[in-house]
C-alpha cells in the first residue's frame, strides 16, 4: 500500500492561509491521514488553504473525495480551498474529472 506524508505550513503573514503539501500517494490507504491533516489546519483557524500537490505520485477516487470534502468544508465557513504546484498524476485526474476548474473558479469568485 502507499504511503502520504502531509505537512501543514501556516503563512506568518495571513494567520488563517496556510499551505498544506502533501507527497506521496493520495488514495484509500491514505485518506485517513490526508482527512486529518485537513480537520486540524481547519481547527486552527484556516480559511483559505492551498494544497501542494507537487510530490503526489498517485491520485484514486478516494483522494478526490477528500479534496473536494476540504473545499465543502472551508467554503461552509465561507473559505477556500485551492490547488498548486500539481503533479502530472494530480494534475491529470483533477482535469479529467473537472475538479481542477473548479479550484480554479473558486479563486476568481469573490
Amino acid at each position: 500500500m502507499g504511503n502520504v506524508r502531509v505537512n501543514p505550513v501556516r503563512q506568518a503573514e495571513e494567520p488563517d492561509a496556510w499551505v498544506l503539501e502533501v507527497a506521496g500517494d493520495l488514495d484509500a490507504s491514505t485518506i485517513e491521514a490526508f482527512d486529518a491533516a485537513i480537520d486540524e489546519v481547519i481547527g486552527n483557524g484556516a480559511r483559505m488553504l492551498v494544497l501542494d500537490l507537487t510530490d503526489v505520485e498517485f491520485l484514486d477516487s478516494t483522494g478526490l473525495r477528500g479534496i473536494v470534502r476540504a473545499s465543502n468544508l472551508l467554503g461552509e465557513l465561507d473559505g477556500r480551498l485551492t490547488v498548486a504546484g500539481l503533479s502530472g498524476a494530480a494534475e491529470r485526474v483533477l482535469e479529467l474529472t473537472g475538479i481542477l476548474e473548479r479550484l480554479r473558479d473558486s479563486v476568481t469568485d469573490d
